[in-house]
C-alpha cells in the first residue's frame, strides 16, 4: 500500500512541475496499425518554443517530419493559447517497442519524460488490445468526428477548344477557414508526382508552370470563407482533335478527430486519413478549318508591331526591319513569317530571332521578334507587305488572319553596276591584288629556273650514292 501511495505521489509531483514550467511531454497511442505515425508531443502554455532539441530515437521505427499547431482555450474573459510540437515516427514494422526515457532541451530548460511500451500491429488487424496509457496521461480522451469543408477539384476553365488553343489546368485544395486545423498534407511529394503523371494528355504539348512553394490563398466560396492550396498548374496545346480525358485524381490527407472533452496539456486531437477526390472531366478538342497552311499556323491572339532602322537610303546601302509578334499562344512554337528571300529590288537576308514568354494564372503570353537585314538594289519605293506575311488563326474572330507589315522602304539614286559588282565578294584571286608586283616577267627567266634546279638535283643524286657505298662496305 506504502508503495502504490509513493508512486501515485511521484507522478502528481511530476505533472504539477511540467505545469508550473507550462511544459509536458505526450505519446500519442501505443498500440497503433503498422500505416499510422506514433507521435511524441511538447505542449507549451502561452509560450512558442524557439529551439527544442532531443526527441529520442526508437528503434523499430523511422523519424519523420515535426509538426506545430496551435489551440485556444477562453475561460470567462481569460484566453489561454497553448502551442503543441509533435514529433512523428512511422514504424518499420510489426511487434513490440520501447521508447526509453529521455530529457528534451526546451529553450536552455530540462523537460524529462517517462519511457513506455507500445505495440505495432498489422494495418488490417482489429484492434482488440487495450491501449497503455502515456505516464503523464491520467486516462485516454474520448474522440469524435467532425465533419470539415473541404475538397480537390480540377480547374478547366474552357470545356472546348480548337487545335493549337492553349488549355490551362489547374489542381487545388479547398479548406474552410473554420476547419484549417481538422486537415493536413500528408507525403505530399510522391503523391503529387503520381497526380501530375494521371492528368499528362499525350495529344499535346505541356507547359508546366514550375512554383517553388505551395501558398494559401483566401477566397470566398458563396458566404463562406476558404483557404485554397494551388497544387499544380500547367498549360496544354492540343495538337490533334483527340478529347482531353482528365481522369478523377485523388489525394490523401491527414485527418483529425477532435477530443469530446479537450484539456489544456492533453492531446486534442487524434490523426486518421481520408481520401479527398476530384471528378473527371473531358474537353472537347475541334480542327481548325480547311486552309492550305493550316498544318502550320500560330493559334491564338495577336498583334504586329515593327521597326525600321531608316525609311530611305542609298543604293546598296543595307537597312534593318524587326517584325515583332506579340499576344497570347504558344509562343514559343510560333511560325517565322513568310517572306520573299530573293528579289532584284531587295536582297533580305535570315533573320536574327529572339522571344520573350510570360507564364501567370494559367495564362502564356509574350513576343517573338524576327530582325532582318536587307540591302536595296535598285531604286524605288517598296511596301515590305509585299515581301512579308504572317499567317494565324484568330481566337477572337474564328478565321484565319494575316498580319502585314504597313511600313514602306525608299531606294534612291541611279543604279550602278560597277557599285553592284564591288558590293559582291570577288573571291580570294583578286584580293591579292594589291600586294602582289605589277612588273613583267622574262620568258627566258623560267629556263634559268630550270636549269639551276636541275644542278641541285644532280647534287644531291651523287650525295646519295656516296652514303649508300659506305654504308655498304661498313
Amino acid at each position: 500500500m506504502k508503495k502504490r501511495i509513493g508512486i501515485l505521489w511521484c507522478l502528481w509531483w511530476w505533472v504539477q512541475v511540467g505545469w508550473a514550467q507550462g511544459l509536458s511531454i505526450e505519446y500519442g497511442p501505443t498500440v497503433l496499425p503498422l500505416d499510422q505515425y506514433f507521435t511524441v508531443s511538447l505542449k507549451a502554455a502561452a509560450k512558442r518554443p524557439e529551439k527544442v532539441e532531443g526527441f529520442p530515437e526508437i528503434e523499430g521505427m523511422q523519424k519523420s517530419a515535426q509538426r506545430v499547431s496551435s489551440s485556444t482555450y477562453r475561460t470567462g474573459a481569460k484566453t489561454t493559447v497553448v502551442y503543441t510540437i509533435t514529433q512523428q515516427y512511422a514504424p518499420l514494422r510489426e511487434g513490440e517497442f520501447t521508447v526509453k526515457p529521455f530529457t528534451l532541451q526546451v529553450d536552455g530548460k530540462s523537460v524529462a519524460a517517462a519511457g513506455v511500451k507500445g505495440r505495432i500491429k498489422s494495418a488490417a488487424a482489429p484492434d482488440q488490445d487495450t491501449l497503455t496509457p502515456a505516464p503523464v496521461v491520467a486516462s485516454a480522451p474520448e474522440f469524435i468526428e467532425v465533419r470539415e469543408s473541404a475538397f480537390l477539384t480540377l480547374h478547366l476553365p474552357k470545356g472546348r477548344v480548337y487545335v493549337g488553343e492553349s488549355v490551362p489546368v489547374s489542381l487545388w485544395f479547398y479548406v474552410a477557414d473554420t476547419d484549417l486545423n481538422l486537415v493536413d498534407f500528408y507525403e505530399f511529394e510522391p503523391q503529387i508526382l503520381e497526380i501530375t503523371r494521371l492528368l499528362k494528355q499525350r495529344s499535346t504539348l505541356e507547359q508546366v508552370l514550375e512554383q517553388q512553394e505551395i501558398k494559401p490563398e483566401k477566397i470566398k466560396v458563396g458566404e463562406k470563407s476558404f483557404t485554397r492550396y494551388k497544387l499544380h498548374e500547367a498549360v496544354l496545346f492540343p495538337i490533334t482533335a483527340q478529347p482531353l480525358k482528365f481522369p478523377a485524381v485523388g489525394l490523401r490527407m491527414v485527418k483529425y478527430k477532435i477530443a469530446q472533452n479537450p484539456s489544456l496539456l492533453g492531446q486534442n486531437r487524434l490523426p486518421e486519413y481520408k481520401t479527398y477526390s476530384t471528378s473527371e472531366k473531358t474537353v472537347t478538342v475541334r480542327p481548325l478549318p480547311p486552309h492550305p497552311l493550316r498544318d502550320q499556323v500560330a493559334v491564338g491572339v495577336f498583334r504586329l508591331r515593327e521597326q525600321l532602322s531608316r525609311n530611305t537610303v542609298s543604293l546598296n546601302q543595307n537597312l534593318v526591319y524587326q517584325m515583332q509578334i506579340e499576344g497570347e499562344g504558344n509562343i514559343s512554337a510560333l511560325p517565322m513569317p513568310q517572306s520573299k528571300w530573293v528579289s532584284s529590288t531587295l536582297e533580305i537576308y535570315p533573320p536574327e530571332v529572339r522571344q520573350q514568354v510570360r507564364l501567370q494564372e494559367g495564362r502564356i503570353w509574350g513576343s517573338k521578334t524576327f530582325r532582318y537585314f536587307m540591302v536595296g538594289r535598285q531604286a524605288g519605293e517598296y511596301p515590305l507587305r509585299e515581301h512579308f506575311q504572317w499567317v494565324y488563326f484568330n481566337l477572337q474572330t474564328a478565321r484565319y488572319d494575316t498580319l502585314r507589315p504597313s511600313v514602306k522602304v525608299k531606294i534612291r539614286g541611279q543604279e550602278d553596276q560597277n557599285a553592284f559588282i564591288r558590293a559582291q565578294d570577288a573571291g580570294n584571286f583578286y584580293k591579292i591584288i594589291d600586294t602582289e608586283s605589277n612588273q613583267p616577267i622574262g620568258l627566258d627567266q623560267f629556263k634559268e629556273i630550270r636549269r639551276y634546279t636541275n644542278v641541285v638535283l644532280a647534287v644531291m643524286g651523287v650525295v646519295a650514292l656516296i652514303l649508300f657505298i659506305f654504308q655498304r662496305n661498313e
